[in-house]
Parts: C-alpha cells; sequence; structure tokens
C-alpha cells in the first residue's frame, strides 16, 4: 500500500494529478521559511536593517519586491503569505522565526472574519500544505483529535493530498499546454524563493474594469467564503496565542484588515456574522493595544483598482505598504512624522 503510495509522492505523477499552483506555492513558501530560519537574518550577520515580517493571503502576497528594496532601503522584508491562509497559519511561521533567534523591528498580520470559519478550507490547505509534526502535537490542545487525525493521514498518504483520479491525470497528461504548466511551476517557485518569499502574480499588472464582472466575483466570492459560516474557536485561540507573543517578546506589530471591491465591501456590510466578529476582534486586538489597520477606513489609503472582486489589483500596493507604515509611525514613532 505504501508502494503504491509513493508513486504519488513523485513531482510528475503530482504536477499531473493537480495542476493548479496551490501546492507549489506552500511547497516554495515553506522552503522560503526555511531558508530565513536557516540564514537568521540579524543573528548570524550584522543587523543593518530594519527587518518585517508579513503574515497574510493572497491578498498581502504580491508586492513588488524591486519596489520595496527601492522605496523603503532602511527595511528588509519578508513576506511569509500564501494563499488561503489562517491565525494557525501565521502561528506556524512566527514560531519558527522566534524559536530561531530572529526577532522583527515590524510584524505585519493580516486578518479577516473568514480566517475564523470552522468550516473554511483550512483542512484542504493550511493543514495539507503546512506545518510540520513537532507544531501539530505541542499545539494539539487547540488543533484538537479531528485535525491532528487529519493531518496525520495527510503525512502518512500522499493519495489523500493528490488523488489517484486516473481519468483527470490522463486529461491533464494530454493537455497540450501541460509544459506550460511545469515552467510556471518552477518559475512560481524560484520567484518566491529569489525575491524574499513576495509571490509571482498570475495577472500581473491586470486590473478588472468592467463593474459587472466585479459585482459578480464579489457574489462568488462571498458565497464561498461564507455560505456555512460557523465561528472557529481554533482560529481565534492561535490569534490570541500570537498576540500573546508578540506582546511578550515587545515586538512592534500592526493587524490589518484589507480593502476588497466596493461590492465586495457593501455585502459584507450586511453580513451580521462580519460584525460580530468585527467587534470580537476589536476588543480582542485592543486587549494587546495592538493597532488594527482597517484599510475601508484609513483615509491615507487611496488606490480603488481590484483584480477581481476580493483582491486589490498589484498597483495598489504601493498604496498598501504607505498605508501600512504611516500607521507604524504615527504607533510607534510619532516624532518621526
Amino acid at each position: 500500500m505504501f508502494l503504491v503510495d509513493s508513486i504519488f509522492r513523485i513531482p510528475y505523477i503530482q504536477t499531473i494529478t493537480k495542476i493548479d499552483l496551490t501546492a507549489i506555492n506552500y511547497k516554495a513558501k515553506s522552503d522560503f521559511l526555511k531558508k530565513l530560519v536557516t540564514e537568521k537574518p540579524g543573528v548570524h550577520s550584522p543587523k543593518t536593517k530594519k527587518i518585517m515580517l508579513i503574515l497574510g493571503s493572497s491578498r498581502l502576497l504580491y508586492f513588488d519586491h524591486d519596489e520595496l528594496v527601492s522605496f523603503y532601503p532602511d527595511w528588509e522584508i519578508y513576506n511569509l503569505s500564501s494563499a488561503v491562509t489562517t491565525p494557525a497559519y501565521y502561528d506556524f511561521q512566527l514560531t519558527k522565526v522566534l524559536d530561531a533567534g530572529i526577532k522583527p523591528d515590524l510584524v505585519i498580520m493580516e486578518t479577516d472574519p473568514n480566517q475564523f470559519n470552522q468550516n473554511s478550507v483550512f483542512k484542504s490547505s493550511n493543514l495539507t500544505y503546512s506545518f510540520d509534526l513537532p507544531y501539530v502535537l505541542s499545539n494539539i490542545s487547540l488543533f484538537g483529535k479531528d485535525h491532528v487525525s487529519f493531518y496525520l493521514g495527510r503525512k502518512l498518504f500522499a493519495v489523500g493530498t493528490y488523488k489517484p483520479y486516473i481519468d483527470q491525470m490522463w486529461r491533464n497528461y494530454k493537455n497540450p499546454f501541460l509544459e506550460n504548466a511545469f515552467v510556471m511551476h518552477k518559475d512560481t517557485y524560484d520567484y518566491i524563493l529569489s525575491h524574499n518569499g513576495n509571490g509571482l502574480s498570475p495577472v500581473d499588472n491586470y486590473m478588472e474594469k468592467d463593474s459587472n464582472s466585479l459585482q459578480m466575483t464579489s457574489h462568488r466570492t462571498l458565497d464561498w467564503l461564507f455560505a456555512s459560516y460557523v465561528r472557529s474557536p481554533m482560529q481565534f485561540g492561535f490569534y490570541e496565542k500570537i498576540l500573546n507573543r508578540l506582546q511578550s517578546e515587545k515586538i512592534k506589530t500592526i493587524i490589518v484588515w484589507p480593502l476588497s471591491s466596493p461590492d465586495f465591501e457593501t455585502l459584507m456590510e450586511k453580513e451580521a456574522l462580519v460584525k460580530t466578529w468585527e467587534k470580537e476582534i476589536d476588543e480582542l486586538t485592543n486587549n494587546y493595544n495592538f493597532p488594527l489597520l482597517k484599510l475601508k477606513n484609513d483615509p491615507s489609503y487611496t488606490c480603488n483598482a481590484f483584480a477581481d472582486g476580493g483582491h486589490v489589483a498589484k498597483d495598489c500596493y504601493r498604496s498598501l505598504m504607505r498605508s501600512i507604515l504611516l500607521e507604524y509611525f504615527r504607533k510607534y514613532e510619532p516624532n518621526r512624522l
């Protein structure tokens, strides 16, 4: 059984089983984290720049690395964001970084109501592609038996992740663009490793100009995210665990609630569960005296371009980083404003 399963650990077989970029993004981010922990910036080498750590989802993934280097020469910015993430994922990364002796001068962490949804795709994303056994076992009280069993099953058997659907594998194998997929996988992996974790955007500088399309993708995204929403005590537990450690180690932190398209924001405003989540996350964050930057209320954030209903266009990342650093100076270095 294990011999047959080992076939689905071969990278080529995995690709024709899952041709999308989810697995390769998580693999690249995992290897980048290992690289960061091994190099230990500011520990193994003299600290010549401030260190910023970004913990987020796809909405904080696509900063332009070259622009960050050019615009913010005093900062070394490491981006550990990945698609469809949760506080548990952030805690895993932050734990590895801090336990390695790396002390960031600023941590940027995304928050969003869907990250606290018990019925999100947490199992098929974070729990499948990230974490290691020591971390899972050391946090077993938060994960619970169901998540631990799921994690062990996925780690023991590759077919749990790479489903052996022969018909789908055959279609992918015969796909005339299969070679392009392999190139895209390699380019995505290499880019993340060589650009401090910032992602290679699949749509680059594209922005959606059709208002009907933005409206439709907003409805689809909301239906996908909130159709069966149940508050997750586990994710709130990890969120508080993160805040507690950041506070105890006196690490400057800004929590960011990113902005979506006006259509999506209007739909969110109508959701009672969002208001309930916002009140709870406000109280919890305020208890630790960390700023919660809500871009929908931030006058310094002015960009209004979107790739789809739920994501800003790459062009808006410039305004996003400016807003973050303005909040940093307001909170932690007001004398420099």
